[in-house]
């Protein structure tokens, strides 16, 4: 039975470990060390669907190192940004002269050299959903693109854990069966895109506050102040809960009887 003197209670807050991932990019991605370290920080994940979104329009001043373009959700929205370049944190102490700024539909990249050349580096990038996440962060250096808001809605098609690891073995490494069959069964939402273009990927980690209250009768022990806390029974609890309140489409398994269940805090106080 718990503890009548002791109160448990616990807030936990999900955040990205990296901005949302086009499945196309997933797979670029999954072969660069640095972003893996980063993906492999979750355990919770999400994936969702939206029209691709794309660059367009660029448009650069070489005086004032304003480099402005559209970015369109394709059949939805199209708003203007403006990047300051020489504002841009990793660009603001680089030598004007060296600086390259390379121009895609899908990318923005500055480099300290010659773009994709083995002695450059890349100083700054930008991927659309990159942009909008680091714009909606009130990041320096972008300005415009006051819709963010907007374009950063998607469909929820599928939440998933890993119960054991982290979510770069569970949906990136490995084969998925939810992905897998997103990317089969999910109509195109804007023609001329690939399914794998309008399919998201969005790798969270869990942090948690617990807090506990106490009564003046209570007997202490030191482990009541450990603050430990299992991380794997809080996200199996988050799975749960955003199943059953949001019924994505691709979850088999709804969790009808949460909060109950065998691997959560259910029963723990």
């Amino acid at each position: 039975m718990p503890d009548a003197t002791v109160t448990k209670s616990k807030i936990s807050m999900l955040e990205l470990v990296y901005p949302p991932m086009p499945n196309q990019e997933a797979v670029w991605f999954k072969d660069d060390p640095e972003v893996e370290a980063l993906l492999r920080e979750s355990d919770f994940y999400v994936i969702g669907g939206r029209p691709e979104a794309k660059f367009s329009d660029f448009q650069k001043d070489d005086e004032t190192w304003r480099l402005s373009f559209n970015v369109t959700i394709e059949g939805r929205l199209t708003d203007a940004v403006v990047l300051n370049v020489r504002s841009l944190p990793g660009v603001e102490n680089a030598a004007p002269e060296t600086v390259c700024i390379e121009l895609g539909p899908k990318f923005v990249r500055i480099w300290d050299g010659p773009a994709d050349e083995d002695d450059s580096n890349v100083l700054e990038w930008f991927t659309t959903e990159k942009l909008i996440f680091d714009r909606s962060h009130g990041r320096r250096g972008i300005e415009g693109l006051d819709r963010h808001a907007e374009f950063a809605v998607y469909d929820l098609l599928y939440v998933g854990i890993a119960r054991t690891g982290d979510s770069f073995d569970r949906v990136i490494a490995k084969g998925h069966h939810a992905r897998t069959e997103i990317l089969a069964n999910e109509p195109q939402r804007y023609p001329g895109a690939r399914v794998s273009d309008e399919t998201y990927l969005f790798l969270f980690r869990v942090n948690s506050l617990v807090m506990q209250t106490f009564e003046p009768e209570h007997d202490f022990t030191g482990e009541e102040f450990s603050g430990n806390i299992d991380n794997k029974m809080v996200v199996a609890d988050a799975e749960k809960a955003f199943v059953n309140l949001l019924k994505p489409d691709y979850n088999k398994v709804q969790f009808t009887q949460y909060p109950k269940g065998k691997d959560g805090l259910y029963g723990t106080g």
